[in-house]
C-alpha cells in the first residue's frame, strides 16, 4: 500500500483532515505525540515521534513504500519565517537515497528560501543519485486548520478577549481563502496523479477582500473590534496585527486547482463561522478574565506552579512558627527547616534555595525585632549556624529532587527508544507481511493475465478486418473494464476520425477533429499512447494507433495502409495509472496483430 510521510509543521492537519487523508492512503505523521487531540485516529495513520533533525528520522523510510513525502514549513499559516533549508535539504536527500520521487514542500509567498535552486539542484542531481521532483505549493488564507496558533485562531481569541484586530492591507485588498480539506485534496491529487511536475505551484482558493472577510467576522461576533491601520480612532496596545498572505504570485508556475480541475468551495463564510463555533464549544463561555488568567497559567506551567506552591507553604509556616514559638512541645522542632526541606524535595534546587533565602530574611528580621542588629549578627560567627542550616538543607533536598527526575527522565528515554526500536520492527514485519500478500495477489493476477491475453488473442482471430474490430470492441470494454472503448477510423489525411458503425451504440460523437485534439493528434501519429493529462474537454483519456494493410479490390493490385484510432472517452478514478495505459497499449498492439493476420488470411484466400 503507497504511503504519505508527513513532516515539519504537521499541526497544520486538523484531526477530521488526518482521517480524510487516511481514507484515500496510508501516512506517516512525524513529529506528533500519540496523545491530544489525536487520540482515535484510523489504523492507516501511524505516529512517530521524531522530526527531520532527529537521527532516527531516516528509520521512518525504511518502513514502507513511500510514494511521496509532504514537508510543512514553519512559516505555513502565519507562523515565524526561518530558514529550513537543511531540514529541505536532508529530507530531499533521504527521498534521493530511497527512491522517493516526490518532495512537496507546504509553505506561504513570504517564504524566501531558494526553492527555484533546490528544485534544479534534484531535477537532475549531480552525484548521480536518484532524482527527486520537488513542487512547492504556496497556501493562501487557510480554513479548518489544525493549528492552535494559527491566523484564524488568532483572530478569534483576540475578538473573545474583545482585543482589536487590525487588517493590514486596507479594505479593498484582495485575499484567497482554502479550507484545509481543499488543500488536502490538492496534494493528494499531486501525490497519486501520473502527472507530476517540479515547480512552483500556488493553491488557490475562493476570491474575496479584507471588507468581506471583516464582514463575516462582524456577524459571527457583532461586538468585535475589526479594522484597518489608519481608520478613525487609535489602536490601542492591545492590537493583533494580522498581514493575510498576497494572491496571485508572479514566481508560480501554474495554479493547482487548474491543473487538475478541482473545485473550490465559494462559502468560506460558512466555514469560517463553523470553525468559530468549534472553537466557542471547545472553550466554553469563560469570561475575558478567565480566558487571560487560563492562559497564562499555560503558558507558565510548571513556574507558576512552583512560585504559587512557594508562597502557600511560606505563609503557613511563617503562621506555624509564630503560634508555635512559645510551646515546650515545639522548642525542639525548627518549622521554618521543615519548609525548606519540603519545597527543595517537592520542587528541585533552585526551590529548595528561595525557600532557604526567605526564612533568612525572615531569621533576620526576628534579630532585629529582639535587638540583634546587622553588624552584630555579621560579626558573631555563632549567629551564622541558621542560615547555614537554612542554605544547606535547601541544596541537598534539592539536589535529591534533581537527581531522582535526572534518573527518571534517564529511564523514560531509553523506554522511549526501546519502544521506537519495537515501532520500527514491528512495522518492518507488518511492512513485510503486507509486501507478501501484495506479491501473492501479483503472481495470481499475472497468471489470470495470461489467460485473459491468451483469450482475447483467440476472440480477435476472426476471418476479416471488419469482424476483428467488432469482436475487438467488446474484447476491449470487457478487458478494460470500461464501457467508453470506441474505434475511429483516420482519413488519408489525417484530419478527422470518423467512428465505426459498430461502436455508434453508445451514442457519443461520431468524430474527432483535429483542430479540436491537435496535441492528441501528433502524439499517436509518432506511435506514442496519448493520456489526456491535462484533463482536455474534447480529447479522449487515452488514444493509441493502430495500423495496418490492405489489399486493394478483389484483384491484388496493390496494399492500402489502414489506419484506426482507439480511445477510451472516459475513465474512472481508479483507471487514471500507468498500468492502465500500458494495460491498454498491450491490448492495442495484440489489436493490432489481430488485424494484420487478418488481411493476410483475407489476401491469401483471394
Amino acid at each position: 500500500m503507497d504511503t504519505i510521510l508527513l513532516t515539519g509543521k504537521t499541526g497544520l492537519f486538523s484531526k477530521d483532515v488526518l482521517e480524510y487523508i487516511g481514507y484515500e492512503t496510508q501516512v506517516f505523521l512525524t513529529g506528533q505525540k500519540t496523545g491530544g487531540r489525536l487520540q482515535g485516529l484510523p489504523d492507516t495513520i501511524r505516529m512517530f515521534p521524531v522530526t527531520p533533525s532527529d537521527n532516527d528520522f531516516r528509520k521512518v523510510f525504511e518502513l514502507g513504500e513511500i510514494r511521496a513525502v509532504w514537508h510543512v514549513s514553519g512559516c505555513a499559516d502565519g507562523g515565524r519565517v526561518t530558514d529550513e533549508s537543511a531540514n529541505i535539504e536532508r529530507i530531499a536527500k533521504l527521498c534521493s537515497y530511497y527512491s522517493i520521487p516526490r518532495l512537496i514542500v507546504i509553505t506561504e509567498s513570504a517564504d524566501k528560501s531558494d526553492f527555484p535552486g533546490l528544485i534544479r539542484k534534484w531535477s537532475s542531481p549531480s552525484d548521480g543519485s536518484s532524482q527527486v521532483r520537488v513542487a512547492v505549493v504556496q497556501t493562501p488564507f487557510l480554513t479548518g486548520s489544525g493549528l492552535a496558533g494559527g491566523r484564524l485562531d488568532r483572530i478569534f481569541t483576540a475578538m473573545r478577549r474583545d482585543e482589536t484586530v487590525c487588517l493590514e492591507g486596507g479594505r479593498d485588498r484582495e485575499i484567497s481563502v482554502l479550507a484545509m480539506q481543499e488543500l488536502s485534496a490538492l496534494l493528494m491529487r499531486m501525490s497519486t496523479e501520473n502527472w507530476f511536475q517540479p515547480g512552483i505551484y500556488e493553491a488557490g482558493g475562493s476570491r474575496g477582500t479584507q471588507e468581506e472577510l471583516r464582514e463575516t467576522l462582524l456577524s459571527i461576533r457583532p461586538g468585535a473590534r475589526i479594522e484597518y491601520p489608519g481608520s478613525s480612532g487609535s489602536l490601542r496596545h492591545g492590537t493583533l496585527h494580522m498581514l493575510l498572505p498576497a494572491t496571485d504570485s508572479n514566481v508560480c508556475d501554474g495554479k493547482l486547482e487548474e491543473i487538475y480541475r478541482l473545485p473550490v468551495s465559494t462559502d468560506w463564510t460558512r466555514e469560517i463561522a463553523e470553525q468559530y463555533s468549534a472553537l466557542a464549544e471547545e472553550s466554553g463561555d469563560a469570561s475575558p478574565l478567565r480566558e487571560r488568567l487560563t492562559g497564562f497559567m499555560q503558558k507558565s506551567g510548571k513556574i507558576a506552579g512552583t512560585v504559587l506552591d512557594l508562597a502557600i507553604m511560606f505563609l503557613l509556616a511563617e503562621y506555624l512558627a509564630r503560634i508555635t514559638s512559645e510551646s515546650v512541645y515545639f522548642k525542639i522542632v525548627d518549622v521554618r527547616l521543615i519548609f525548606v526541606i519540603l519545597m527543595g524535595m517537592m520542587h528541585g534546587i533552585a526551590a529548595g534555595f528561595a525557600a532557604a533565602i526567605l526564612e533568612c530574611v525572615m531569621l533576620v528580621m526576628r534579630y532585629n525585632e529582639i535587638g540583634i542588629s546587622g553588624l552584630l549578627l555579621f560579626y558573631n560567627v555563632e549567629n551564622w549556624i541558621p542560615f547555614v542550616y537554612y542554605l544547606t538543607a535547601g541544596a541537598i533536598s534539592g539536589y535529591s529532587h534533581q537527581k531522582r527526575e535526572q534518573q527518571t527522565r534517564s529511564v523514560m528515554k531509553e523506554n522511549e527508544l526501546i519502544r521506537n526500536k519495537y515501532l520500527f520492527l514491528n512495522e518492518a514485519y507488518r511492512t513485510s507481511v503486507s509486501n507478501r500478500k501484495d506479491l501473492w495477489t501479483q503472481i495470481l493476477s499475472e497468471e489470470d493475465s495470461y489467460g485473459k491475453i491468451y483469450g482475447a488473442v483467440r476472440q480477435m482471430k476472426q476471418r476479416t478486418p471488419e469482424a476483428v474490430c467488432v469482436e475487438a470492441v467488446r474484447v476491449l470494454r470487457r478487458l478494460l473494464d470500461n464501457g467508453t472503448v470506441l474505434i475511429y477510423q483516420l482519413d488519408p489525411g489525417s484530419k478527422k476520425a470518423l467512428l465505426l458503425s459498430c461502436c455508434r451504440d453508445t451514442g457519443g460523437r461520431q468524430a474527432i477533429d483535429m483542430a479540436e485534439c491537435a496535441e492528441m493528434f501528433r502524439t499517436v501519429q509518432s506511435g506514442e499512447t496519448w493520456k489526456n493529462i491535462h484533463f482536455s474537454e474534447y480529447a479522449p483519456m487515452y488514444a493509441a494507433r493502430v495500423k495496418y494493410n490492405r489489399m486493394l479490390g478483389r484483384n491484388y493490385t496493390g496494399t492500402q495502409e489502414i489506419t484506426y484510432l482507439v480511445t477510451v472517452e472516459k475513465a474512472g478514478r481508479d483507471q487514471l495509472s500507468l498500468w492502465y495505459m500500458n494495460h491498454f497499449t498491450i491490448l492495442c498492439g495484440l489489436f493490432q496483430d489481430a488485424l494484420e493476420s487478418a488481411a493476410l488470411r483475407e489476401r491469401t484466400l483471394s
